[in-house]
């Protein structure tokens, strides 16, 4: 199995899940959990507990939740190039969750922001990076982000980047990243990220639009399942049911993994994309997964 390097944010998941809808000003019951999260480490933990080597570069703060984070992370398998840094708090992440599994975000990247260049080490002979798009969206982690991009490329490594967020991705300029990510060989972005990065209003459209910028693009569709696009030909898989879908926090770290895990195996497409449908699935149908 091809050895991974993943390069992202390591932090604490405090997940909400709501009992109804939303009651802005007053009260609502929840059920709430918290654990390991980030969006690089998540998919280093899928991937470790799918047998694939794997290092996470990330940064946390020197208190008692970056200690844990690491403890959690090394428990699962992955092995850790975390720079702990000094008078900073780690990353926290709240998800609030509401009946159908529709989320929201509410993030503080904390000692995240402070990865640099140097933090990111050489990457393993005839492996694989896997960027988190947060690192190239902030810009105090851009050019450690950038690092590991021309890093991998070098080495001749294939390079996968998952574009993280429409919000900050748009914020950030959609000519800018695709500039950046022009050396990844794979990209995975979901329905809405694809429509923004190509301007296209059908997503297989955009699939083929970034199919002619990478090599190999996936697009999670949530409940519509997945496209695999490359050249011109466009694959769709649909979801694997989920008996309940409580909660979609961490779906898209868990799609990547699971078609990574196959891919660099050298599996099919249609493989890689069973794959990644099937862990999501379990994610969602599981509160405060990971």
């Amino acid at each position: 199995m091809r050895p991974v390097l993943v390069v992202g944010d390591l932090a604490t998941d405090v997940v909400a899940v709501l009992d109804g809808e939303p009651a802005p000003g007053s009260d609502r019951p929840a059920a709430i959990r918290t654990r390991g999260g980030g969006a690089g480490a998540n998919v280093a933990v899928h991937l470790a507990r799918l047998g694939v080597p794997v290092r996470l570069v990330a940064c946390v703060g020197d208190d008692p939740a970056g200690t844990a984070l690491l403890a959690e992370l090394i428990a699962a398998g992955v092995s850790p190039a975390v720079r702990t840094v000094p008078g900073a708090a780690s990353g926290t992440i709240i998800s609030l969750v509401e009946p159908g599994g529709q989320r929201s975000m509410l993030a503080d990247r904390g000692a995240n922001l402070a990865l640099r260049p140097d933090d990111v080490p050489s990457p393993p002979p005839g492996g694989h990076v896997h960027l988190s798009g947060y690192t190239l969206l902030g810009e105090r982690t851009r050019t450690a982000g950038l690092a590991a991009l021309a890093a991998a490329a070098a080495a001749g490594a294939t390079i996968s980047v998952d574009p993280a967020s429409t919000g900050p991705l748009r914020t950030h300029g959609v000519d800018r990243w695709l500039a950046d990510t022009a050396p990844a060989t794979l990209v995975l972005p979901n329905a809405d990220e694809a429509r923004l990065l190509t301007g296209c209003t059908d997503v297989a459209d955009a699939a083929r639009a970034l199919a002619a910028r990478h090599r190999c693009v996936a697009v999670s569709l949530g409940a519509d399942g997945a496209l695999w696009a490359s050249g011109t030909t466009v694959l769709h898989r649909p979801a694997h049911p989920a008996a309940v879908v409580v909660d979609t926090t961490g779906a898209g770290d868990a799609f990547a993994a699971g078609l990574l895990s196959v891919w660099l195996a050298g599996g099919e497409p249609e493989a890689a994309l069973e794959a990644g449908l099937g862990l999501a699935a379990q994610v969602v149908g599981r509160p405060g997964a990971r």
